[in-house]
């Protein structure tokens, strides 16, 4: 037999991808036409319709398949049998598709053969996957009894198993997964091929079915919350993550649809957005989407939380992805979950589709985040990343100065941004007013320091709204801010075709806090990194709302503890305003001294499980 190549598509049509066209040429005029088929069509089915295309899979037609990477039955360890925790890598590697046996029948896709007739009782029949890369990252199996629904139906085969002439005349029932996520698509970019082929003495004969691994897909705000997530502490990390908790239940509570809250208890840090960053797969079901979540672990090696991913949160249906080695080492914060966002579904000015959105990364100047995330994001070939500057950040995470939410226009959505210039003029207002002695922060509880409030200034207390607006070096550093913003706004707007109309502005000023961070004592990469010479580091001067979470239509935003003018904060009143042109209800929860004071807000503190029943593969 010949085999010939040629190019597929990349699914989202962002650029061309790998698959592999073989065709497979009869040895003599008296061949056997076996048939193999499997939901080409994507309608959920395996039949006769799906006979058109097999061959080929393109951004319109060809079966899709699932990286089977859930733990059903909770079989794997987090520690060895000496009491000891397994490596990152030694974690992530158990999964329900590790072995040879089919755990979960659900989420593997279905395939069949033709029955054959005809065929004497020497016939025999094999299936094997190409290209090689594929080999021991997809599996089959033949459906050898019952209705499929059971492990035990099922048995795992490969190109030295043999079919006789009583299965092939009946024809064969198949299930195909995968054993892992596509990381480098120069590797293995997802594509596989399930090879049916027949001898019966002198007459033999082949048929192929083209099959692709689901993308995993990071989720956007425009998808429905399911779960509502937060971590809390014991008092010796946090003690005002306890009354944090306690206000995020009672929002989650009051919402207009109430997610699921799930609280990871006995965290050693606050931040539920950086460890992780949820993502899924999904293919066609004959009841709508199969899917399973997939949460990328931060590529932060040594970051404790980042292992929940494997022993707390996998489980029936939700996997991980574990960062290769090479890259991501140590816990840098350019690595983290909140330095990763999704702009929801658009067609670029250039006329490109991203139909499930596309990736935000955020970059230090010449500094990008890891390789191995970065490689991983491309190689899934529907949410080509791009990059914002978030170097001028002390954290430098981009959810601290953009965010994507529901709107009323032909997008669907539109985007937020930090404003200085709207806030200056809140305070101006107020001091003409006649209010510029009023305190410039509201906040009045206890400032007693934990651990890791870095940012923790209570001098802000003696500073009132006039003493900040006469404040030229103040004033200086947030023009500095708003230059960066308006630049990355300026980026954003070139490539997703929204009225600059409809950029909500949300009142912000910023602090400078640029610090000669220490160096590593020890060779591991800090957190922290030092500004390159003539650039400057800002953290937010109040809670700022833009690093809130997006729950529908719902919106909940730290409260900024702005000036308090006849019993109202004005900011708050001004942060009410701007969300209300999208539609949104914002529910205040306090963060000062749990997040704030640490770098951070509630965006940064919590996380979010959306709705993975998502039909990706529709082109209309």
């Amino acid at each position: 037999m010949q085999y010939s190549t040629s190019s597929l598509f990349l699914l989202g049509g962002l650029h061309a991808v790998a698959s592999l066209q073989v065709t497979l040429a009869a040895t003599n005029s008296s061949a056997i036409s076996p048939v193999i088929l499997a939901d080409t069509n994507r309608d959920g089915a395996v039949d006769d319709s799906d006979l058109e295309h097999r061959h080929q899979w393109t951004d319109s037609h060809g079966a899709i398949f699932l990286p089977n990477i859930g733990d059903r039955t909770h079989r794997c360890a987090s520690v060895d049998l000496a009491g000891l925790p397994l490596s990152n890598l030694e974690l992530a590697s158990c999964n329900d598709a590790a072995g040879d046996r089919l755990i979960t029948p659900h989420v593997a896709a279905r395939a069949k053969t033709q029955p054959i007739h005809g065929l004497s009782k020497d016939a025999v029949g094999r299936i094997h996957t190409m290209p090689e890369a594929a080999r021991d990252r997809v599996r089959v199996f033949w459906r050898h009894g019952g209705a499929g629904n059971d492990s035990a139906d099922w048995i795992s085969i490969n190109s030295q198993f043999e079919f006789n002439a009583t299965s092939l005349s009946q024809g064969l029932a198949l299930a195909v997964d995968g054993r892992e996520l596509v990381s480098d698509s120069n590797i293995w970019d997802g594509s596989v091929q399930i090879v049916f082929e027949v001898i019966d003495g002198q007459r033999q004969g082949s048929d192929f079915v083209a099959l692709k691994q689901a993308p995993v897909l990071v989720h956007h705000h425009l998808q429905q919350v399911d779960t509502f997530l937060t971590l809390q502490t014991n008092e010796s990390v946090s003690v005002w993550q306890a009354p944090f908790v306690k206000s995020l239940t009672d929002i989650a509570g009051r919402l207009h649809r109430p997610p699921a809250l799930r609280v990871l208890n006995n965290s050693n840090e606050v931040w539920g957005q950086d460890f992780m960053e949820p993502a899924f797969v999904s293919m066609p079901g004959p009841d709508g989407p199969i899917s399973l979540r997939v949460l990328i672990r931060s590529a932060q090696s040594t970051r404790p939380n980042g292992r929940r991913v494997f022993n707390e949160l996998r489980g029936d249906g939700v996997g991980g992805w574990q960062p290769g080695s090479g890259s991501g080492f140590g816990w840098e914060e350019i690595n983290s979950g909140g330095n990763i966002e999704t702009i929801p579904p658009y067609l670029s000015r250039s006329g490109v589709p991203y139909r499930n959105g596309r990736v935000l990364l955020g970059k230090h100047f010449d500094k990008y985040p890891a390789a191995s995330m970065i490689t991983f994001l491309e190689s899934q070939g529907a949410q080509r990343p791009l990059f914002l500057e978030a170097g001028w950040l002390v954290a430098g995470h981009i959810d601290e100065m953009v965010q994507f939410l529901p709107y009323h226009n032909d997008l669907g959505f539109t985007i937020a941004v930090p404003d200085t210039s709207a806030a200056l003029e809140v305070l101006r207002d107020v001091r003409k007013a006649g209010h510029g002695s009023a305190p410039i922060l509201s906040y009045n509880g206890s400032m007693t320091p934990d651990k890791d409030a870095l940012f923790l200034d209570p001098s802000v207390r003696n500073q009132t709204v006039s003493s900040i607006l006469d404040d030229k070096q103040f004033l200086k550093i947030n023009e500095y801010g708003q230059r960066f913003i308006d630049s990355n706004l300026a980026l954003l707007l070139q490539e997703i075709p929204l009225d600059p109309k409809h950029v909500l502005r949300v009142p912000a000023l910023w602090k400078d806090t640029t610090y000669p961070w220490p160096r590593s004592p020890d060779g591991v990469p800090t957190r922290l990194h030092r500004a390159l010479p003539g650039e400057r580091q800002l953290q937010a001067f109040f809670p700022h709302a833009v690093n809130g979470v997006v729950l529908g239509h719902d919106y909940v935003a730290p409260k900024p503890w702005g000036p308090v003018v006849d019993g109202h904060d004005v900011l708050e009143s001004a942060i009410v305003d701007v969300y209300a042109k999208a539609n949104m209800t914002v529910w205040f929860i306090d963060d000062y001294m749990s997040h704030h004071v640490r770098g951070g807000e509630v965006h940064c503190g919590t996380n979010t499980l959306r709705d993975t029943g998502v039909a990706w593969w529709q082109t209309e």
